[in-house]
């Protein structure tokens, strides 16, 4: 997984998450982001009526550590993170039920939608353990026959998507012939601490694997600017 010089990571066949921001209270205007391993350490001594006070960073460290291992999670909370990704739908929507974060989708109902859909470079077989998910069992004859039914059924349908909107049908009734693999566009915020939550549930081995790309790449950013915290997070949300 590589990332670009602007905190782009490409996914899948045609998505991307990119990192825009990610800012804690205190200014920092010699870096590219407002933000610092030590900055909930800093928000939490609140407490004690010495806000950004300095200290080592090496104790401001084992405070950051106690907030994590002891869930307290509003001095996480006030770092932000903003974030660009382009999915398919059905991975989208998956990640919509975080409602913590908050959305901006692009609308089919004022663009055209570009010719992008998700054709699975490898295609999972039914899991036989567990109700869902998948497994790397499907022989490859099976595979290639699904990849080409799909990636045909999506170029027609786009082909009747396209001719419907020439004929003059309105976007947002167009747009039905369009299947769940077609790539959206948004962007979002969250907090850290809720962003935290998000990367513990669709990073975990049981999470669909699609999601665990996207989730797997926030984690890549993230790490690029908060290492500590995020090695902190290895140890006490990851299980």
């Amino acid at each position: 997984m590589s990332k670009t010089q602007d905190n782009t990571i490409h996914c899948l066949d045609h998505g991307f998450v990119k990192l825009h921001n990610i800012a804690s209270m205190i200014p920092r205007r010699e870096q590219e982001f407002d933000v610092s391993d030590i900055d909930p350490a800093k928000v939490a001594r609140i407490s004690l009526d010495n806000l950004l006070e300095d200290r080592k960073k090496s104790l401001d460290m084992e405070l950051v550590e106690y907030l994590l291992k002891h869930e307290h999670s509003s001095p996480i909370e006030f770092t932000m993170v903003w974030l660009e990704f382009k999915l398919p739908i059905f991975v989208a929507r998956q990640f919509m039920r975080h409602r913590t974060f908050a959305y901006n989708e692009v609308s089919g109902r004022y663009v055209t939608l570009p010719e992008e859909f998700y054709i699975p470079a490898v295609v999972g077989g039914k899991s036989k353990s567990v109700k869902q998910g998948q497994e790397n069992n499907l022989e490859f004859d099976k595979q290639v026959d699904f990849q080409k039914a799909l990636f045909d059924q999506c170029t027609n349908s786009y082909s009747l998507y396209k001719s419907a909107l020439e004929d003059g049908v309105a976007p947002e009734h167009s747009r039905l012939f369009l299947h769940l693999n077609h790539y959206t566009h948004y962007v979002c915020k969250v907090d850290l601490h809720n962003l935290m939550h998000f990367l513990q549930l669709r990073m975990d081995a049981h999470a669909q694997i699609e999601a665990r790309i996207y989730a797997n790449a926030v984690y890549t950013l993230l790490c690029d600017q908060i290492p500590d915290t995020m090695e902190l997070f290895d140890k006490y949300k990851l299980k």
